[in-house]
């Protein structure tokens, strides 16, 4: 879904934040105002219990985050740049009234939400799995393009870490250990799977 899209209302009413790494763009019971889309960079959705920070996901340009706001009075998560991002803003009512006017718009919306819902579900797949190893294989095999055997690395590895629910330490022993059973090689930005692996994956 593209800002670029909005009906001309949207658009005059949104607003662009520029954001350092680290920075918070809103926490976790603030008062709605708006939902967001991220025009580029990184940031992750957290929130925090009294042991711990617990990582629900990270959103990355073109996606939507805060959608729950439209129909909540409090923000249910604190939103944190994991590298300098640029944020848009599109105020709440405006947005809904635009919805409640506009078909083209409520179903572009849907269509939206259903990819995010797709997403996010695939997410919690991926956290339910028990085995660490088995975790981030499944996480690397969803990221490797169809037909090619490397995977691109477009984060630290603590980010990624973050995602499957590792610790960095963790995450970096297991990577170590797939190297040396041959299944991966690795680079700075970059993981390889062994075609010899992979081959077997498929059978």
């Amino acid at each position: 879904m593209l800002i670029n899209e909005f009906p001309l209302n949207l658009q005059r009413a949104i607003t662009r934040h520029e954001m350092a790494k680290d920075q918070i763009l809103f926490q976790q019971g603030e008062p709605t105002q708006a939902i967001y889309w991220v025009e580029f960079g990184r940031l992750k959705l957290v929130s925090f219990t009294e042991q711990q920070v617990v990582t629900h996901y990270s959103v990355e340009a073109g996606e939507s985050f805060a959608e729950t706001a439209l129909y909540f009075d409090a923000y249910g998560c604190t939103v944190i740049a994991e590298q300098p991002s640029r944020v848009i803003a599109v105020p709440k009512q405006i947005f809904l009234d635009t919805l409640r006017q506009s078909l083209e718009l409520s179903e572009q919306y849907r269509s939206h939400l259903t990819h995010r819902f797709f997403a996010v579900t695939q997410f919690l797949e991926l956290r339910s799995i028990r085995s660490a190893r088995n975790r981030l294989l499944r996480y690397l095999i969803q990221r490797r393009p169809q037909g090619q055997a490397t995977v691109a690395l477009d984060r630290p590895l603590n980010a990624i870490a973050d995602e499957l629910a590792l610790l960095p330490e963790s995450l970096s022993r297991l990577l170590a250990q797939l190297q040396a059973d041959g299944i991966i090689t690795r680079k700075k930005r970059s993981i390889t799977f062994s075609q010899e692996w992979l081959e077997n994956l498929t059978e």
